[in-house]
């Protein structure tokens, strides 16, 4: 844990962390969906260029991971951040569809690279600890509360390119966060070691030490927990905006609503250690998963602001308060040196239900409609998450002690093992 002559962690370490998850994101819920409606793709290709913004992120997150662990996390955040303040001015550039589809991706990666890497600092530099991981979820959640609504506003005042400003602005803070962070290895090392070209390329050997890692309590029953809460995120950012643009809603009002789902988000985060008095860990994750999936399923019993704005509410509850405990059970279950690898491993996993949900959702739209595919999908999910919820019953305990790193990098968990 990288500490001061005070024994605490360095504010410009916090700094680095919190700014990272706050600008990860840049508006990308908002203008990208909002730019796509304005090419009239078919149900079906909205789906996948939306899906598509999580494919390289699928591919390529294991192997981000495995080079911050290796090389730092800051060498990698920079890249991405670069890629992130440029991608929003390549947009407007480039108005069709399979474009936006190319530059979805890229947007996506880089997005996503530099949320890993914040990840990955509290396990290496922070120790896990859940409070730092509740901070970086709440300054995630403020980034989202801000940055839709402003982008929301910038569309409907200054066109699309008002819209890819805001997310330009994003990228530029993303930059800085990652410029803060500390330029060290997580082996030991006072500085990274040098990069090599092969270093660039995946390998084989560091997807399978990471899908090993899913034989530790915490990072598997947090994996699956993750990557069902995604799937209602990946519907809310790909067809509840085109919900809500079919009943007539502007692009202000729909920034006003994603916004107040991150205000809630962050309530949500920030009450999240309040429910560990009467669950475990794995409970209060379980729950708070089956409200968001709930709260996005039912969108079509509503056309007016006031239930739409209650039902975004309390999904942003349920998102923000399962989030910190999405970072800390697995970073707290496997040594520093496999701190990038385990995130690298949840982000693929989400990033497959990111890619494959909003597909699926537009064959359902072109198949039965709009509405009744909320209703279908979204059930299909909340079955799945209570049946996981009483198999995974007991499994985890609430703190589980990371054990001294393996030859492969891993740490068991000595609590909670099953």
């Amino acid at each position: 844990m990288a500490l001061d002559s005070r024994g605490k962690i360095p504010l410009r370490l916090r700094l680095a962390v919190y700014g990272s998850g706050m600008f990860s994101d840049g508006g990308t819920q908002v203008v990208i969906p909002l730019w796509l409606i304005l090419l009239d793709p078919s149900p079906l290709m909205f789906g996948i260029v939306i899906g598509g913004r999580s494919f390289l992120p699928l591919l390529l997150s294991i192997h981000g991971g495995a080079l911050m662990d290796r090389l730092g996390a800051r060498r990698v955040m920079l890249f991405f951040a670069l890629v992130s303040l440029i991608m929003p001015f390549v947009y407007p550039l480039m108005p069709w569809v399979w474009a936006v589809l190319v530059l979805n991706m890229v947007t996506g990666l880089a997005t996503t690279m530099n949320w890993v890497g914040a990840q990955t600092l509290v396990g290496q530099e922070m120790g896990g600890n859940p409070e730092y991981a509740r901070m970086l979820s709440f300054a995630n959640r403020l980034g989202t509360i801000i940055c839709p609504l402003l982008a929301g506003a910038a569309w409907d005042i200054f066109g699309p390119w008002g819209g890819f400003g805001i997310m330009a602005a994003w990228g530029l803070g993303l930059l800085i966060a990652a410029l803060a962070a500390p330029d060290t290895q997580s082996g030991g090392h006072e500085t990274a070691p040098a990069l090599h070209v092969g270093d660039l390329m995946p390998k084989l050997s560091d997807y399978v030490s990471a899908f090993k890692l899913l034989a530790i309590p915490g990072v598997a029953l947090v994996a699956v927990g993750s990557t069902l809460n995604i799937a209602s995120g990946a519907i809310q950012g790909s067809f509840f905006i085109a919900y809500l643009e079919q009943i007539g809603f502007s692009g202000t009002l729909i920034g006003v609503l994603v916004t107040s789902g991150s205000i809630c988000a962050a309530f949500g985060t920030l009450t999240a250690n309040w429910y560990r008095r009467w669950c475990s860990d794995l409970d209060v994750l379980n729950v708070a998963v089956i409200i968001a999936i709930v709260m996005i399923g039912i969108t079509p019993l509503f056309v007016s602001f006031l239930p739409l704005f209650l039902a975004v509410a309390l999904r942003g509850v349920g998102q923000g308060t399962s989030q910190p405990f999405m970072i800390s059970i697995p970073a707290k279950s496997v040594s520093k040196e496999a701190q990038g690898a385990v995130v690298g491993l949840r982000m693929s996993l989400n990033r497959l239900v990111q890619t494959v949900v909003p597909v699926l959702m537009g064959v359902s739209v072109e198949l039965i409609g709009l509405e009744q595919s909320f209703f279908v999908i979204c059930g299909i999910l909340t079955l799945v998450t209570v049946i996981f919820t009483f198999a995974a019953w007991g499994k985890l305990a609430d703190e589980p002690e990371m054990a001294p790193a393996t030859s492969t990098g891993t740490g068991q968990a000595e609590k909670g093992k099953t």
